[in-house]
Protein backbone atom coordinates (compact mmCIF):
# COMPACT_ATOMS: atom_id res chain seq x y z
CA UNK A 1 0.00 0.00 0.00
CA UNK A 2 1.34 3.62 -0.88
CA UNK A 3 2.17 5.87 2.00
CA UNK A 4 2.80 9.06 -0.10
CA UNK A 5 1.73 10.54 -3.58
CA UNK A 6 2.95 13.78 -5.57
CA UNK A 7 0.39 15.22 -8.09
CA UNK A 8 0.22 18.63 -10.21
CA UNK A 9 -3.20 20.38 -9.94
CA UNK A 10 -3.81 22.44 -12.77
CA UNK A 11 -5.10 25.44 -13.51
CA UNK A 12 -8.07 25.97 -15.81
CA UNK A 13 -9.60 28.58 -18.59
CA UNK A 14 -13.14 29.14 -19.67
CA UNK A 15 -12.98 29.19 -23.38
CA UNK A 16 -16.45 29.83 -23.06
CA UNK A 17 -18.81 30.88 -19.95
CA UNK A 18 -22.34 32.08 -20.31
CA UNK A 19 -24.29 32.87 -17.17
CA UNK A 20 -28.01 31.91 -17.23
CA UNK A 21 -30.62 32.51 -15.28
CA UNK A 22 -30.74 32.22 -11.68
CA UNK A 23 -31.85 28.37 -10.01
CA UNK A 24 -34.55 27.92 -7.40
CA UNK A 25 -31.74 27.02 -5.14
CA UNK A 26 -29.60 30.40 -5.75
CA UNK A 27 -27.24 29.59 -8.19
CA UNK A 28 -27.22 30.66 -11.92
CA UNK A 29 -27.50 27.82 -14.56
CA UNK A 30 -24.05 28.28 -16.78
CA UNK A 31 -22.70 26.96 -19.86
CA UNK A 32 -19.03 26.78 -20.05
CA UNK A 33 -16.37 25.24 -22.05
CA UNK A 34 -13.57 23.71 -19.58
CA UNK A 35 -9.72 23.57 -20.69
CA UNK A 36 -6.73 22.78 -17.90
CA UNK A 37 -3.43 24.58 -18.65
CA UNK A 38 -0.16 24.40 -17.50
CA UNK A 39 0.22 26.18 -14.35
CA UNK A 40 0.03 23.88 -11.42
CA UNK A 41 -0.02 23.76 -7.88
CA UNK A 42 1.23 20.55 -6.36
CA UNK A 43 0.61 18.39 -3.65
CA UNK A 44 2.22 15.66 -1.84
CA UNK A 45 -0.09 13.61 0.70
CA UNK A 46 0.60 11.26 3.12
CA UNK A 47 -0.98 8.61 5.37
CA UNK A 48 -1.31 9.65 9.08
CA UNK A 49 -2.20 7.88 12.32
CA UNK A 50 -5.44 10.18 12.45
CA UNK A 51 -6.22 13.48 11.90
CA UNK A 52 -6.04 15.91 8.69
CA UNK A 53 -2.81 18.52 8.61
CA UNK A 54 -2.55 20.69 5.96
CA UNK A 55 0.52 23.13 5.25
CA UNK A 56 0.41 25.68 2.68
CA UNK A 57 3.41 27.60 0.76
CA UNK A 58 3.98 30.00 -0.98
CA UNK A 59 0.86 32.28 -0.13
CA UNK A 60 -0.99 33.00 2.72
CA UNK A 61 -4.58 31.34 2.67
CA UNK A 62 -5.46 31.82 5.84
CA UNK A 63 -6.91 29.06 7.96
CA UNK A 64 -5.75 25.84 7.01
CA UNK A 65 -8.97 24.06 8.17
CA UNK A 66 -11.07 26.92 5.64
CA UNK A 67 -9.01 25.46 2.72
CA UNK A 68 -10.74 23.17 0.15
CA UNK A 69 -7.77 20.97 0.81
CA UNK A 70 -8.82 20.33 4.31
CA UNK A 71 -12.43 20.00 3.52
CA UNK A 72 -11.82 17.77 0.57
CA UNK A 73 -9.97 15.54 2.74
CA UNK A 74 -12.50 15.70 5.82
CA UNK A 75 -15.18 14.83 3.37
CA UNK A 76 -13.18 11.79 2.12
CA UNK A 77 -12.47 9.98 5.25
CA UNK A 78 -16.10 10.71 6.52
CA UNK A 79 -17.32 9.40 3.58
CA UNK A 80 -15.42 6.27 3.80
CA UNK A 81 -15.77 6.06 7.85
CA UNK A 82 -11.89 6.39 7.62
CA UNK A 83 -10.06 5.96 11.16
CA UNK A 84 -6.37 6.95 9.37
CA UNK A 85 -5.48 10.26 8.85
CA UNK A 86 -4.02 12.23 6.21
CA UNK A 87 -0.86 15.17 6.12
CA UNK A 88 -0.99 17.27 3.21
CA UNK A 89 1.65 19.93 1.98
CA UNK A 90 0.15 22.13 -0.69
CA UNK A 91 2.64 24.44 -2.24
CA UNK A 92 0.81 27.48 -4.14
CA UNK A 93 1.30 28.61 -7.12
CA UNK A 94 -1.57 29.01 -8.90
CA UNK A 95 -3.10 33.20 -8.29
CA UNK A 96 -5.45 33.29 -5.69
CA UNK A 97 -9.07 34.93 -6.71
CA UNK A 98 -7.95 34.86 -10.26
CA UNK A 99 -10.66 32.62 -11.67
CA UNK A 100 -8.48 30.16 -12.56
CA UNK A 101 -9.92 27.36 -10.37
CA UNK A 102 -6.75 26.57 -7.88
CA UNK A 103 -8.72 25.92 -4.92
CA UNK A 104 -11.43 23.58 -6.93
CA UNK A 105 -8.12 21.98 -8.74
CA UNK A 106 -6.77 21.23 -5.26
CA UNK A 107 -9.87 19.91 -3.36
CA UNK A 108 -10.33 17.35 -6.76
CA UNK A 109 -6.50 16.24 -6.45
CA UNK A 110 -6.60 15.82 -2.75
CA UNK A 111 -9.57 13.30 -3.47
CA UNK A 112 -7.97 11.61 -6.26
CA UNK A 113 -4.59 11.56 -4.10
CA UNK A 114 -6.51 9.94 -0.91
CA UNK A 115 -8.16 7.42 -3.64
CA UNK A 116 -5.09 6.30 -4.39
CA UNK A 117 -3.34 6.02 -0.47
CA UNK A 118 -6.99 4.06 0.61
CA UNK A 119 -7.82 0.81 -0.01
CA UNK A 120 -10.32 -0.19 -1.82
CA UNK A 121 -10.57 2.82 -3.92
CA UNK A 122 -13.95 4.75 -3.85
CA UNK A 123 -14.04 5.71 -7.82
CA UNK A 124 -14.54 8.35 -9.73
CA UNK A 125 -18.34 8.26 -8.97
CA UNK A 126 -18.29 8.83 -5.69
CA UNK A 127 -15.67 11.20 -5.66
CA UNK A 128 -17.81 12.92 -7.79
CA UNK A 129 -20.36 12.76 -5.46
CA UNK A 130 -18.14 14.28 -2.68
CA UNK A 131 -16.73 16.76 -5.53
CA UNK A 132 -19.85 18.54 -5.75
CA UNK A 133 -20.53 18.85 -2.15
CA UNK A 134 -17.24 20.83 -2.45
CA UNK A 135 -17.64 23.48 -5.00
CA UNK A 136 -19.20 23.60 -8.70
CA UNK A 137 -15.52 23.87 -10.83
CA UNK A 138 -14.45 20.73 -8.46
CA UNK A 139 -16.07 17.86 -10.47
CA UNK A 140 -13.94 19.27 -13.71
CA UNK A 141 -10.65 18.01 -12.54
CA UNK A 142 -11.78 14.92 -11.86
CA UNK A 143 -12.85 14.50 -15.31
CA UNK A 144 -10.68 12.17 -17.79
CA UNK A 145 -10.27 14.89 -19.96
CA UNK A 146 -8.58 18.49 -19.88
CA UNK A 147 -11.59 19.49 -22.26
CA UNK A 148 -15.39 19.09 -20.99
CA UNK A 149 -18.28 21.25 -21.48
CA UNK A 150 -20.25 22.30 -18.21
CA UNK A 151 -24.22 22.76 -17.41
CA UNK A 152 -25.75 22.93 -14.60
CA UNK A 153 -24.03 25.06 -12.05
CA UNK A 154 -20.46 23.69 -14.12
CA UNK A 155 -20.75 20.70 -12.37
CA UNK A 156 -22.80 18.53 -15.12
CA UNK A 157 -20.01 17.56 -17.52
CA UNK A 158 -19.22 15.94 -21.13
CA UNK A 159 -15.64 15.54 -21.49
CA UNK A 160 -14.02 15.81 -24.66
CA UNK A 161 -11.38 15.25 -26.85
CA UNK A 162 -8.68 17.63 -26.27
CA UNK A 163 -7.76 20.10 -28.65
CA UNK A 164 -3.90 20.41 -29.30
CA UNK A 165 -1.81 21.83 -27.39
CA UNK A 166 -1.56 25.87 -27.78
CA UNK A 167 0.59 28.55 -25.69
CA UNK A 168 -1.46 30.21 -23.59
CA UNK A 169 -0.79 33.92 -21.77
CA UNK A 170 -2.13 34.43 -18.24
CA UNK A 171 -2.22 37.97 -17.39
CA UNK A 172 -3.11 38.47 -13.66
CA UNK A 173 -3.84 40.87 -11.03
CA UNK A 174 -2.85 41.72 -7.75
CA UNK A 175 -6.24 42.18 -6.96
CA UNK A 176 -8.66 39.35 -7.27
CA UNK A 177 -11.90 39.40 -7.99
CA UNK A 178 -14.70 37.33 -5.67
CA UNK A 179 -16.93 35.38 -7.10
CA UNK A 180 -20.26 36.35 -5.08
CA UNK A 181 -19.14 39.67 -5.78
CA UNK A 182 -19.00 39.29 -9.55
CA UNK A 183 -22.37 37.37 -9.53
CA UNK A 184 -23.90 40.17 -7.39
CA UNK A 185 -22.45 42.62 -10.06
CA UNK A 186 -23.87 40.89 -12.88
CA UNK A 187 -27.53 40.08 -11.37
CA UNK A 188 -28.01 43.32 -10.96
CA UNK A 189 -27.57 44.43 -14.47
CA UNK A 190 -30.16 41.66 -15.22
CA UNK A 191 -33.16 43.02 -13.37
CA UNK A 192 -32.01 41.04 -10.17
CA UNK A 193 -30.47 37.73 -11.88
CA UNK A 194 -33.96 36.03 -12.14
CA UNK A 195 -33.92 36.70 -16.51
CA UNK A 196 -31.76 35.48 -19.46
CA UNK A 197 -29.65 38.36 -21.06
CA UNK A 198 -31.71 40.23 -23.62
CA UNK A 199 -28.83 40.26 -26.40
CA UNK A 200 -29.25 37.95 -29.78
CA UNK A 201 -29.35 34.62 -28.73
CA UNK A 202 -25.50 32.99 -28.93
CA UNK A 203 -24.32 29.62 -31.27
CA UNK A 204 -25.62 26.85 -29.30
CA UNK A 205 -22.49 25.33 -27.20
CA UNK A 206 -22.53 21.48 -28.52
CA UNK A 207 -20.06 19.19 -28.88
CA UNK A 208 -19.42 19.22 -32.60
CA UNK A 209 -18.62 23.34 -31.78
CA UNK A 210 -15.82 22.11 -29.80
CA UNK A 211 -13.54 20.12 -32.04
CA UNK A 212 -11.16 23.01 -33.74
CA UNK A 213 -9.51 25.90 -32.53
CA UNK A 214 -10.83 28.48 -35.22
CA UNK A 215 -14.97 27.25 -33.93
CA UNK A 216 -14.08 27.46 -30.30
CA UNK A 217 -12.05 31.05 -31.08
CA UNK A 218 -15.13 31.77 -32.64
CA UNK A 219 -17.85 31.17 -29.91
CA UNK A 220 -15.26 32.90 -27.32
CA UNK A 221 -17.72 34.63 -24.36
CA UNK A 222 -17.31 35.76 -21.11
CA UNK A 223 -20.85 36.71 -19.71
CA UNK A 224 -18.94 38.14 -16.68
CA UNK A 225 -16.66 41.00 -18.84
CA UNK A 226 -19.06 43.88 -19.55
CA UNK A 227 -19.97 44.40 -15.56
CA UNK A 228 -16.57 43.56 -14.33
CA UNK A 229 -14.65 45.72 -17.07
CA UNK A 230 -16.87 48.79 -16.25
CA UNK A 231 -15.77 48.99 -12.59
CA UNK A 232 -12.16 47.36 -13.14
CA UNK A 233 -11.09 49.19 -15.99
CA UNK A 234 -7.24 47.76 -15.38
CA UNK A 235 -8.67 44.25 -16.16
CA UNK A 236 -10.15 45.86 -19.32
CA UNK A 237 -6.62 47.26 -20.46
CA UNK A 238 -4.91 43.67 -19.57
CA UNK A 239 -7.99 42.47 -22.21
CA UNK A 240 -7.05 45.41 -24.74
CA UNK A 241 -2.99 45.08 -24.13
CA UNK A 242 -3.34 41.36 -24.72
CA UNK A 243 -5.91 41.66 -28.04
CA UNK A 244 -2.96 43.34 -29.50
CA UNK A 245 -1.02 40.69 -29.63
CA UNK A 246 -2.59 38.97 -32.72
CA UNK A 247 -3.86 36.25 -30.47
CA UNK A 248 -6.41 33.44 -31.55
CA UNK A 249 -8.61 34.41 -29.09
CA UNK A 250 -8.65 36.42 -25.99
CA UNK A 251 -10.94 36.30 -22.59
CA UNK A 252 -11.50 36.71 -19.32
CA UNK A 253 -11.32 33.50 -17.33
CA UNK A 254 -14.18 32.88 -15.06
CA UNK A 255 -15.73 35.76 -13.22
CA UNK A 256 -11.93 36.94 -13.32
CA UNK A 257 -9.56 38.55 -12.69
CA UNK A 258 -7.39 36.82 -14.91
CA UNK A 259 -7.12 37.24 -18.53
CA UNK A 260 -5.74 34.93 -21.10
CA UNK A 261 -5.01 34.24 -24.62
CA UNK A 262 -4.19 31.31 -26.94
CA UNK A 263 -1.38 31.63 -29.44
CA UNK A 264 -1.23 29.57 -33.12
CA UNK A 265 2.84 28.96 -32.09
CA UNK A 266 5.41 29.28 -29.16
CA UNK A 267 7.40 31.99 -31.06
CA UNK A 268 3.68 33.96 -30.99
CA UNK A 269 3.06 33.50 -27.80
CA UNK A 270 7.06 34.36 -26.42
CA UNK A 271 6.87 37.85 -28.78
CA UNK A 272 3.47 38.41 -26.99
CA UNK A 273 5.02 38.01 -23.30
CA UNK A 274 7.87 40.27 -24.31
CA UNK A 275 5.72 42.64 -25.04
CA UNK A 276 3.11 42.34 -22.26
CA UNK A 277 5.84 41.60 -19.16
CA UNK A 278 7.19 45.03 -18.70
CA UNK A 279 3.41 46.40 -18.41
CA UNK A 280 2.08 44.13 -16.21
CA UNK A 281 5.45 43.13 -14.02
CA UNK A 282 6.75 39.12 -14.07
CA UNK A 283 4.49 38.09 -11.04
CA UNK A 284 0.91 38.44 -12.69
CA UNK A 285 2.73 36.94 -16.27
CA UNK A 286 2.37 33.20 -16.75
CA UNK A 287 2.75 31.70 -20.29
CA UNK A 288 2.16 27.69 -20.07
CA UNK A 289 -0.40 26.01 -22.60
CA UNK A 290 -3.24 23.56 -22.40
CA UNK A 291 -3.39 20.06 -21.51
CA UNK A 292 -3.55 17.14 -23.34
CA UNK A 293 -4.26 15.30 -20.27
CA UNK A 294 -4.30 15.52 -16.49
CA UNK A 295 -0.80 15.39 -14.66
CA UNK A 296 -0.16 11.68 -13.32
CA UNK A 297 0.46 10.94 -9.71
CA UNK A 298 3.93 9.85 -8.80
CA UNK A 299 4.87 7.53 -5.58
CA UNK A 300 6.76 9.24 -2.54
Amino acid sequence: MKRAVVVEAPAKVNLVLRVGARRADGYHNVDTLFAAVGLCDRLRVERASAGIAVEVAGTDLGDPRDNLVYRAARAYLEARGEPGGVAIRLEKRIPVGGGLGGGSSDAAATLRCLDELFEPPAGVAALTGMARGLGADVPFFLSPSPLALGGGRGDHLTPLPPLPPRPVLLVGSPEGVGTTWAYNLLARGRGGGLEEPSAGKPVPLTTARCRDWATVAGMAQNDFQTPIFAVRPDLREAMLSLRDTSPLMALMSGSGSTIFAAYRDEESAMRARRRIQPIHGDAHVHLTSTLSSFPAFRPV
